[in-house]
């Protein structure tokens, strides 16, 4: 009995070691936390196994998934966790991006952010673009539209803001995305968590 008990284990081991491999690109801290609540989580439903009853150990690390699988799950995990600590909008979008191909809320996270940054630069385009093109840059009102950009020939009716769109661009583009950003960052708190989905396998 102890032969198959020791086997069992090196499997338990062989299966983490190629989990390790796989968490290459993760903080060595990261990576033996991971390990560690892992191991525990299966030596807690193998623990009949080892004994030579209950659930068998090749049926556990079976449902638990390839290495690779749950490698990808952690690194999605740490993604997630470095958008939300940081302000990069290149990192945030990107996470969310992930985000959006597994569920509806990501989804609609993820255009939300689109829409904030893209008219918060529009807005910071149109002003610094205003004392090249004085004449085409603007926000103009006619009887059917409302436009804000810049527009060669330049649209009919007044434009509204004149000079000023340069200090409105700035701020208000400034604060969309600000705005956006810090909104992204509060939705990830809602992103599944991988590491969750692991220890339900598990």
């Amino acid at each position: 009995m102890s032969d198959e008990i020791q086997v069992r284990r090196a499997q338990i081991d062989i299966y983490l070691a190629a989990l390790r491999k796989q968490l290459g690109g993760l903080p060595a801290e990261d990576v033996e936390e991971i390990l560690r609540e892992l191991r525990g989580h299966i030596a807690e439903r193998a623990e009949g196994a080892l004994q030579g009853s209950g659930t068998p150990v090749e049926r556990i690390l079976r449902e638990l998934g390839a290495p690779e699988h749950i490698a990808a799950l952690y690194r999605a995990d740490s993604l997630v966790a470095h958008a939300r600590a940081g302000f990069s909008p290149v990192l945030i979008v990107r996470t969310t991006l992930r985000w959006a191909n597994r569920t509806a809320v990501g989804f609609a996270a993820f255009l939300a952010g689109l829409v904030g940054y893209a008219v918060g630069a529009s807005m910071i385009v149109c002003a610094i673009l205003k004392p090249f093109f004085p004449a085409n840059v603007g926000l103009w009102i006619g009887s059917h539209h409302l436009l804000l950009g810049a527009e060669i020939p330049r649209p009919q009716g007044p434009d509204l803001l004149g000079w000023w769109i340069i200090p409105y661009g700035l701020g208000v583009g400034t604060a969309f995305l600000l705005g956006t950003t810090v909104f992204l960052r509060w939705m990830l708190r809602f992103a599944p968590r991988a590491s969750r989905r692991v220890a339900a396998a598990a």
